[in-house]
């Protein structure tokens, strides 16, 4: 009996594995041949005075939905709404004002040059090394992000990452929405109609407008800051988890081929459009993308008092979540490993032995060289999915027990300063 139940197994196990190989093998030809029309060496000329202008740029769209029902001087209704907004993945209530079926419907529309076997084999490959990128959420995407000193002013104003007086349980929340973000984003069909990461960017857009309509209201400062969560400073927090994670990848032993380079950014173009990015700061290609997101980092690194706040908790975040398997002193050599020592000087990072900078460095390329071996075999690829998948649903867990990104109006927003009405 025991023997015909490992057969059965054997069997399906071949005919699961026959059917990924055949599916993956056919999205990839179908890749290469559109890699074949891309212009992979074409870079658009990110000079500051274009990125300047576009600090003065925001969302119309999301912005004038927000404008509209804050109108309404409902707050406690608008507080409802947005819940059950994130309660219904698919469905807004039978309340929802017309206004917000109009957003959901027009910012549902993915772009004519979307080529769904691009986004397929991009999310495959987020799939086979999403933990990594995961890891690299934490360690470059969001610091660097802080390095912006103008940019991070709104995430201090508005706290949504230190509520309840620098609270680790609300900073870990916020933390793991962000990566539940991604992966609902970048996982297959994730980006499909209806999908849980095309429905998730939508939400992440409002939240945005959310703000800044509250932002405006109370003495916000657009000369010195620019527009609040403006074109540049989205742009530059995409390609921080895009772009400038692909040169984090490959700090650590892991490099693309060229056709899931282009796959992978091709995945952030569309998220990029989904989220409000206007069509002008989008970039062509992986290149494109890692020429936007220097040209952004290069311009707006500034020393920030509050973006070094911002890093010390983080850093608290780190040391609590990242027990048992990594110590204070292991998360203070992959930050600095990861950002080099410019950066991790200018938010305050500690200091630490290039040594043990060294010494991780080639602990991590060990564990990435077994599997970058697996991942050359579509089969070994297929479990190298699952337990990546198993990886980054322990590491939300370990994060946050949530597993939906909220969508409220941020306390700090709606308590501590006492919003006036128009």
């Amino acid at each position: 009996m025991l023997g015909q139940i490992l057969l059965l197994l054997a069997i399906l196990f071949v005919a699961v594995s026959m059917a990924f190989v055949i599916k993956n093998v056919r999205i990839k030809n179908r890749a290469l041949k559109k890699l074949a029309e891309i212009n992979t060496q074409e870079i658009s000329d990110w000079n500051s005075q274009k990125l300047n202008h576009k600090r003065t740029q925001m969302d119309p769209l999301a912005d004038n939905t927000v404008a509209t029902i804050m109108s309404k001087n409902e707050e406690g209704e608008i507080n409802h709404l947005f819940k059950s907004i994130v309660k219904d993945r698919n469905h807004l209530p039978p309340m929802a004002p017309a206004e917000l079926h109009h957003y959901f419907d027009t910012s549902a529309q993915l772009p004519d040059w979307a080529d769904p076997d691009l986004i397929a084999l991009g999310q495959q490959i987020y799939l086979r090394h999403g933990f990594w990128i995961g890891l690299l959420l934490c360690y470059k995407s969001l610091p660097e992000c802080y390095a912006c000193a103008r940019g991070a002013e709104v995430l201090h104003r508005t706290a949504r990452l230190n509520e309840k007086d620098g609270s680790l349980d609300t900073y870990s929340r916020r933390i793991a929405e962000t990566a539940q973000f991604v992966v609902f984003a970048m996982s297959p069909d994730g980006l499909s109609p209806k999908g849980k990461g095309l429905v998730s960017t939508q939400k992440v857009r409002l939240i945005h407008a959310t703000i800044r309509f509250f932002l405006k209201q109370h003495h916000w400062e657009d000369e010195k800051f620019g527009q609040p969560i403006n074109q540049e400073d989205l742009a530059g927090t995409l390609m921080s988890f895009s772009a400038l994670v692909i040169e984090g990848l490959e700090i650590i032993g892991i490099e693309f081929e060229p056709v899931e380079l282009e796959a992978y950014i091709h995945c952030w173009r569309v998220v990029g459009h989904i989220v409000g990015l206007d069509k002008d700061l989008i970039p062509k290609n992986s290149q494109d993308a890692l020429k936007l997101g220097h040209s952004i980092l290069d311009k707006e690194m500034a020393p920030s008092v509050h973006a070094k706040e911002l890093v010390r908790a983080l850093r608290q975040f780190q040391d609590v979540k990242s027990k048992p398997i990594l110590g204070s002193n292991s998360n203070i050599a992959l930050m600095r490993l990861m950002m080099g020592k410019e950066v991790s000087d200018l938010l305050g990072v500690e200091p630490i032995e290039q040594q043990k900078i060294d010494s991780i460095q080639k602990k991590l390329k060990r564990i990435t060289k077994i599997g970058e071996i697996l991942d050359k075999s579509l089969v070994f690829s297929m479990v190298l999915q699952f337990v990546t998948r198993l990886a980054l649903t322990l590491m939300l867990r370990r994060m946050s027990n949530k597993s939906i990104i909220n969508f409220y109006l941020p306390k700090s927003l709606t308590k501590d300063w006492e919003p006036t009405t128009h």
